[in-house]
């Protein structure tokens, strides 16, 4: 049970795709998944049409892009969950989920190889942009219906599915048995892609998120200038916007949701200093943001802070807080009894107090009383105050603020992991089957920089359980190993560089 106490306004080239067969395959799988009014197919139901059969339909655009929203969505889902578990907001309990993932230098493309909905992070988005080089390269040219608000969401589709890519893996090939490509060229399709949308449709339902989407890949090539024009033309726009993808109750639940709720053993806990944000996705058909403004105004912060003008960079980290906290709380009746693996019993009680590491200040308010009745975030929530924000006195100070606000406000969206500079590798099947791949091939190996902990240990908190083997709390004193955004800001990471 959930209720809102602040609800936020949301808003023919055979050479390309995964294999042109894929594409095909997902128009006329996807086609027939959807359930609700949002995925509604209204369109071609049979799994054995042809694609000259799709581009004999009256509309065949129109009929193909509820296939292409249902791939997008498990895109994201899929991203939301395997990259959250790899970083240090959450760890893996329970059957659902490989434990390789805590252990990032362990990850092998066998690892990769799944293509559920929930984990096929790696399947699931060159399904998507393989879906959308079908739909925009082959039906679409011959398809005079197609209107151009139609053809720019399948735009920004496409441009998202090299975003996210080139977020987190260093190659990955873009055409059938083609040469891996790099991140940053998958970065610049992304932005072109997002462009074209934006040239189709600049004033229509997708237009803000698509220059939301030029901004998030800006940072992530590096382009501090192009990076922050978009930005603030994407708050110039709207200033408080929330571009998520939706779900359907009955038919493709909110992936996260699945480990955070409905499952028993709840596989996936957040670091103990995260509790406070978690579970989020409160109900099956939860939105997953893909863009919102608070992103906007942290790219704002990042930018200024990697020219040195951290006072700057401290206004606008201000606004990204402000705007997190004005988006309010869900309640919750929340049954997850907080166990680990071992069946031992994680912080649950609103009487511990959290320190980041070994040398931070023990800090109160960031566990939760579990079970019961709990109040949290499902858009946007930080532990951060704007006004405590900017008293900050120091560059320093700022530094370790902003990737403390950028974990906890993108908390569960995808963007942590590749935060902390970690690329995954591309799946087995790709590796075996693509000649212009082999073992040692870029893009077929795990990349984890040298300053993130080894084995498991930066989900690691001392003690491991407070509690007692009756379960009675022993001590309200917890300390997190490792600060990962203390490390970050003592290294300078940032996307612009110095």
């Amino acid at each position: 049970m959930t209720t809102d106490s602040k609800a936020p306004g949301r808003r023919r080239s055979r050479s390309k795709g995964w294999a042109r067969t894929s594409g095909l395959m997902a128009a006329a799988g996807l086609v027939v998944l959807a359930g609700c009014d949002f995925l509604d197919p209204t369109g071609v139901e049979n799994p054995r049409t042809t694609a000259d059969d799709l581009a004999q339909a009256a509309e065949p655009v129109r009929a193909l892009l509820p296939g292409l929203r249902v791939q997008f969505a498990r895109a994201v889902g899929s991203v939301a969950v395997i990259s959250e578990v790899v970083s240090d907001n959450y760890s893996v309990h329970g059957t659902g989920l490989s434990t390789v993932w805590d252990d990032p230098r362990t990850i092998q493309p066998t690892d990769m190889n799944s293509t559920a909905g929930s984990t096929g992070i790696y399947w699931n988005l060159q399904e998507l942009r393989a879906l959308a080089d079908f739909i925009l390269d082959e039906i679409a040219p011959g398809d005079e219906t197609a209107g151009n608000d139609l053809l720019a969401e399948a735009h920004y589709y496409r441009g998202m599915a090299y975003v996210i890519q080139g977020e987190n893996f260093t190659h990955v090939p873009t055409e059938a048995n083609g040469t891996p490509r790099p991140a940053g060229e998958l970065l610049q399709r992304g932005v072109a892609d997002l462009e074209q949308s934006l040239a189709l449709d600049g004033t229509g339902a997708f237009a803000v998120a698509a220059r939301a989407g030029v901004a998030r890949a800006q940072r992530a090539t590096g382009n501090r200038e192009a990076a922050v024009q978009a930005a603030n033309q994407a708050l110039g726009q709207s200033g408080d916007f929330v571009f998520d993808r939706l779900y359907d109750a009955s038919f493709f639940t909110n992936p996260p949701h699945l480990f955070l709720v409905v499952r028993a053993l709840k596989e996936m806990q957040p670091l103990p200093r995260l509790d406070f944000l978690d579970p989020k996705y409160l109900t099956r058909e939860s939105g997953i943001p893909v863009a919102k403004a608070e992103e906007m105004h942290l790219i704002l912060a990042e930018a200024a802070l990697s020219t040195g003008n951290w006072q700057d960079a401290r206004g606008h980290l201000a606004d990204a807080v402000a705007l997190a906290l004005s988006r309010g709380t869900s309640s919750f009746d929340e049954d997850d009894v907080r166990l680990s693996g071992d069946l031992s019993v994680r912080p649950r009680n609103s009487e511990i107090v959290i320190r980041a590491d070994p040398d931070s200040p023990f800090r109160s308010g960031l566990v939760l009383d579990r079970p019961g009745i709990i109040q949290v975030p499902t858009v946007s929530g930080t532990s951060l105050a704007a006004d405590s924000v900017q008293a900050l006195a120091t560059e320093d100070e700022v530094w370790h603020a902003f990737h403390l606000a950028r974990q906890e406000i993108l908390f569960l969206e995808g963007r942590r992991m590749s935060d902390l500079g970690i690329r995954l590798p591309m799946m087995l099947r790709e590796i075996d089957q693509n000649p212009s791949i082999s073992q040692g091939s870029p893009g077929t190996t795990v990349t984890v920089p040298a300053y993130i902990p080894p084995n498991d240990r930066m989900n690691r908190f001392d003690p491991a359980s407070p509690y007692d083997a009756n379960e009675n709390l022993v001590t309200t004193e917890v300390t997190i190993l490792f600060d990962l955004n203390r490390i970050l800001a003592e290294n300078r990471v940032t996307a612009f560089g110095g």
